[in-house]
């Protein structure tokens, strides 16, 4: 590759914050040939079908890259669940399996270098609780405090008993938490019975210690 090719790369992904789409690669003139070239030569990582990062590995990648690399491959996705959770500090460590909603339409494919989860939504579910962080890379859809809990524990089966148990006990211990927002939630949801039994299970849990 000549030089003067292999800084207009650079330049594109400096100035991307280290992403770049195959569609502005290709706009920009950089060939399919090339960007496999770096591939190959370890300068980028394929994050997806169509989606490159410029590999750091001074500073590596980005606080939250997961939810960031699902939104860039799918920007109608939204983090959810336990993923979600871990993001509003009902967690310390991060999910093994990034746990991501779209609608049961959507028939796109999230192929990651991560472990993902995958949850349909029908098209009321889907758009409720939505709030929109604004990221260098690109914005992150992802679901409100509230919600995502009793998504958690919607999904109990898929998040695991341990972790649910844990971000029930650190929302009730949480001063700013919404218990009529939470309640109203999961009533129309129709987990409404699970979510208040898991709640009393976890403020009993509290008065034991």
């Amino acid at each position: 590759m000549l030089l003067n090719t292999y800084e207009k790369v650079m330049k594109l992904f400096h100035d991307g914050n280290g992403y770049q789409s195959a569609a502005q690669l290709k706009e920009a003139k950089v060939t399919t040939v090339q960007i496999k070239e770096l591939v190959k030569r370890g300068i980028l990582e394929r994050v997806s079908h169509g989606y490159y990062w410029l590999i750091d590995e001074e500073n590596g990648k980005p606080e939250n890259y997961k939810m960031i690399e699902a939104c860039m491959v799918n920007s109608r996705a939204v983090i959810c669940a336990d993923s979600a959770c871990y993001y509003h500090g009902l967690m310390d460590t991060a999910p093994e399996k990034l746990s991501v909603a779209t609608l049961k339409t959507d028939r796109s494919k999230m192929q990651l270098n991560f472990p993902v989860s995958r949850h349909y939504y029908s098209d009321l579910a889907f758009e409720q609780d939505i709030e929109i962080l604004n990221t260098p890379y690109g914005p992150v859809r992802i679901y409100a405090r509230e919600r995502s809990v009793c998504d958690t524990i919607r999904f109990r089966e898929d998040v695991g008993a341990e972790n649910v148990n844990l971000i029930v006990t650190n929302y009730v211990k949480c001063k700013n938490r919404q218990m009529d927002r939470l309640l109203a939630y999961a009533d129309a949801m129709r987990v409404g019975k699970i979510v208040r039994t898991k709640l009393e299970e976890a403020e009993k849990s509290m008065k034991k210690v």
